[in-house]
């Protein structure tokens, strides 16, 4: 079962993956943003019968979405992408604008699965309709985020370390540590 204490330890991730080394730093987060979509999963099957924990665990990875995940989203949109688009081709400016369609997609859906999770939590005990809503946009939007996520991965590093110099480079890293409060 899914203790709400498995959400915070560390993710399993490369030496580089700070903020002084950006591009590595969102693959990173990647990972982590997987690992809550994992617990929300892993939830389902159990709100029935371990209900306060389940509803925990969705709770700790909904506040982390709402933190990490948006300044990560914001890493992306207001620093790296308006980096990018000055030397990006047709192809790889389409390719940027569909990971912002992405990105407002999955907000929207988020947005709902908070709202539903605070039926569940409303609810005792978790009614069968509740918990197939939550289970449907969990599962559309494990699915977007799954999808978005291979997609950065398999070509976003690639573009920023082709097309970045490394001012660029330093400027993300310090805009991405302001956003967390981490430089003045």
């Amino acid at each position: 079962m899914i203790k709400a204490t498995d959400l915070c330890s560390p993710p399993q991730s490369a030496e580089k993956a700070t903020l002084d080394h950006p591009l590595e730093h969102l693959v990173a987060c990647h990972r982590r943003i997987e690992d809550r979509l994992d617990t929300l999963e892993r939830v389902i099957p159990h709100l029935a019968g371990r209900r306060e924990e389940s509803l925990t665990a969705i709770q700790n990875s909904l506040r982390f979405f709402d933190t990490n995940g948006t300044w990560h989203t914001a890493d992306e949109e207001e620093s790296l992408f308006p980096r990018l688009a000055p030397f990006l081709n047709a192809e790889e400016k389409a390719f940027v604008q569909n990971l912002e369609r992405q990105h407002q997609e999955a907000e929207s859906i988020f947005d709902a699965l908070k709202k539903a999770a605070l039926v569940l939590s409303a609810e005792s005990p978790c009614s069968v309709d509740a918990i197939e809503e939550y289970e449907r946009l969990c599962r559309r939007l494990c699915e977007i985020y799954r999808a978005h996520i291979a997609a950065e991965d398999s070509r976003l590093p690639e573009l920023g370390r082709r097309l970045l110099p490394e001012i660029a480079m330093k400027e993300l890293s310090r805009e991405m540590k302001l956003r967390r409060g981490l430089e003045a």
